[in-house]
């Protein structure tokens, strides 16, 4: 009976999964998700945390040598004091690396926040079309004209956008490509 009781759960679990509809896929360009946030945080995050490895080695080679050389017991051999160099050294590495990444991944979160939000805010704009063809650009596509002031209003006192008013030749539809460039908190 013991026995029984696992497998009647596992057999009812599977199917449960099996009757149940598969959730359609969200295609990042078109709808509104946190892609940007991810993106510019992994991105950005990346760039300061070579930055900080780089510095936390400068300053781990120095104080790696003063491990080296006063850290130790008298009676040591080379290589006991060459591993404490690089052990030493290594740890300031890793931590200027930390340090960096935490860094940048948590300015580069808040700027892509502010992307996905201005998304979400034109996706709710009844007549337009938005794609995003890079994590910080968003193309609007609008028939109406009207619709322009509208689009402009949702990025009006937010500073760092950049948009760009054209026409798409084929459709003949208004299209405004928002850019964010340099972004002030």
């Amino acid at each position: 009976m013991k026995r029984a009781l696992p497998l009647l759960a596992i057999t009812l679990f599977l199917a449960a999964c099996a009757t149940t509809k598969p959730v359609p896929p969200i295609d990042p360009a078109t709808d509104p998700t946190i892609i940007a946030t991810v993106n510019d945080a992994a991105v950005q995050g990346s760039i300061e945390a070579a930055q900080g490895a780089q510095t936390g080695r400068r300053i781990g080679r120095v104080a790696g040598f003063f491990a080296a050389v006063f850290g130790g017991p008298r009676c040591e051999t080379l290589d006991q004091t060459i591993d404490r160099y690089r052990a030493t050294r290594d740890a300031f590495t890793a931590t200027g690396a930390a340090i960096g990444y935490a860094h940048g991944a948590k300015e580069g979160g808040k700027r892509g926040f502010e992307v996905d939000q201005r998304f979400a805010q034109l996706h709710e704009i009844k007549g337009v079309k938005l794609f995003r063809p890079y994590p910080d650009m968003i193309d609007v596509y609008v028939d109406d004209p009207a619709l322009v002031k509208e689009v402009k209003a949702v990025f009006e006192g937010r500073p760092g956008w950049l948009i760009d008013v054209g026409s798409a030749r084929e459709t003949g539809q208004i299209v405004l490509h928002c850019q964010l460039g340099e972004f002030a908190p």
